[in-house]
């Protein structure tokens, strides 16, 4: 009895470590550029455009600029590059990924005023159905390096520490069926050892530590907005937007640390790695409003809101164990399967545009979006959720990102560039950890009924990674430096 209420206890607290936390907070809560080849080859910065489908995510007002029934097709791939260091040694990986940035109907309906287009009044009101691709999680990180400090294997030590070796082992159901515990699991592969009364360590010779660390963490997956909304044009004046969001979300996660003993002692085990799996599933529920003031014909402005979204997720998750013993034998302990269900609210979003056309020769614009990350929640309220909550509360902080970028006509071709930095989502972002910059290009061809578009995007993140934390203090750290490409191809046509 004691040893179960205790696996409660545990489970609800690896859900934070291993499973639910900040991290998988702001995983859900952070968007890329744009949907379109047009929008992405400007930096994203079309809040005060409109007349194009990325608007159902940036500002709907812009819907209203259509003057014609419209089709949306786009296609893309993702070249995902990594560069890591750890303990002194650098490595390099790269993943590949195709997409659907997005696709969707806009359907113009205009009133007329003795067979010609009206001038006065509410002109015209639109309605768009899309679907756009927000977030690709597709990459790969790997590094490696020797350790001669530390291991894992005393962070697991750490975590049993408190236990009595009864409540330690496993029971016969978990024998039968899966651990529920990783601790157990380390116990019964003989990587930990008991050094007093509930007190453990790493089966390590703490004289001699030469161990080999390697980390490779593969993810897969995407988020994707279903939009419906709606957009009125007040005498090419005002132009007012909105719409309801369905965001389907799919992510899966492979981690596999191993740890290979590179010193001639006999610490009983050669070599061992960590398989950990991470599935979460889920959809979410959001709305938007814009607006688009045009002061004259050169110059507009644009504002809008984007409200928090309620995510309802499922996570499903297992570990395996794999221990090469010093006699040649080998081990294998798996965990139960496990899965959990909660809610998680991601920040609100709000966006000011501005934009100067120089007639039909181009124009320049610009976007600053403010998201404050801190208000990122996850629910239900339970004690592991409240911790992480807090966390959230003190580690993050509110984030401005712009974007700017342009557009030159040349007769039926348009040549475009942009660029985009979002902040830190963290409070103490000076490094720039986790901030986020893009550098864009494109060139379209632009016929009255038809137009194709293409775009280069490029992604500067560096991102750190801390594989675990002893209660000393001790972090080790991996520096990964992120540098994404995308290449996006958008066809549109009026029907």
């Amino acid at each position: 009895m004691k040893k179960l209420i205790f696996s409660i206890l545990l489970a609800a607290s690896c859900q934070v470590i291993w499973a639910q936390g900040d991290i998988d907070a702001l995983r859900y809560s952070q968007n890329e550029l744009g949907s379109t080849a047009r929008s992405m080859g400007t930096g994203g910065a079309f809040g005060a455009l409109g007349a194009d489908l990325s608007s159902t995510q940036i500002n709907p007002a812009g819907l209203a600029v259509y003057r014609n029934n419209n089709f949306t097709l786009g296609a893309g791939m993702l070249n995902a590059k990594s560069k890591t260091t750890y303990l002194d040694k650098t490595k390099k990986d790269f993943d590949f990924s195709m997409q659907v940035p997005g696709i969707g109907f806009v359907f113009y309906n205009g009133k007329y005023e003795n067979r010609q287009p009206a001038k006065t009044g509410w002109i015209n009101t639109n309605v768009a159905i899309s679907m756009n691709r927000t977030n690709n999680f597709s990459g790969i990180i790997n590094y490696s390096g020797l350790n001669t400090n530390n291991s894992m294997l005393d962070y697991f030590a750490e975590r049993a520490n408190g236990l009595t070796i009864d409540d330690l082992s496993a029971s016969s159901n978990e024998l039968q069926y899966g651990y529920n515990d990783l601790e157990t699991m380390f116990w019964d592969a003989y990587l930990i050892d008991s050094v007093g009364n509930r007190t453990y360590a790493a089966a390590i010779d703490n004289l001699d530590r030469d161990l080999t660390q390697k980390n490779i963490l593969s993810t897969k997956g995407s988020m994707n907005d279903i939009n419906f909304s709606l957009a009125s044009n007040y005498e090419n004046k005002l132009y007012i937007g909105g719409g309801v969001t369905l965001t389907t979300v799919r992510y899966k996660e492979e981690n596999r640390f191993t740890e290979i003993d590179e010193s001639t002692n006999y610490n009983n085990w050669s070599s061992w790695s960590l398989e950990q799996d991470l599935l979460t599933k889920g959809i979410g529920f959001s709305a938007n409003l814009g607006l688009i003031f045009r002061a004259n014909d050169n110059v507009r402005f644009g504002a809008s809101l984007k409200t928090p979204t309620l995510y309802n997720l499922k996570d499903e998750y297992s570990d395996k164990l794999n221990v090469e013993f010093d006699n040649g034998s080998y081990g294998t302990y798996k965990s139960s399967d496990g899965y959990y269900n909660y809610k998680l609210i991601s920040p609100m979003i709000s966006t000011l545009s501005a934009a100067y056309l120089f007639g039909k020769n181009g124009f320049v614009s610009a976007d600053a979006e403010i998201v404050d990350y801190s208000t990122m929640r996850l629910r239900p309220t339970i004690n592991a959720f409240e911790i992480a909550n807090e966390t959230i509360s003190e580690k993050y902080d509110k984030a401005v990102n712009l974007r700017i970028g342009g557009e030159y006509v040349y007769k039926m071709l348009r040549f475009r560039g942009g660029f985009a930095n979002y902040a830190s989502p963290l409070a103490s972002g000076s490094d720039r950890n986790l901030a986020r910059t893009y550098v864009t290009t494109g060139i379209g061809i632009k016929d009255k009924n038809w137009g194709l578009d293409v775009a280069l995007v490029q992604k500067f993140q560096k991102q750190t990674i801390q594989p675990y934390t002893l209660n000393s203090g001790i972090v080790p750290v991996a520096t990964s430096n992120l540098g994404n490409n995308t290449i996006v191809v958008t066809l549109s046509t009026v029907f």
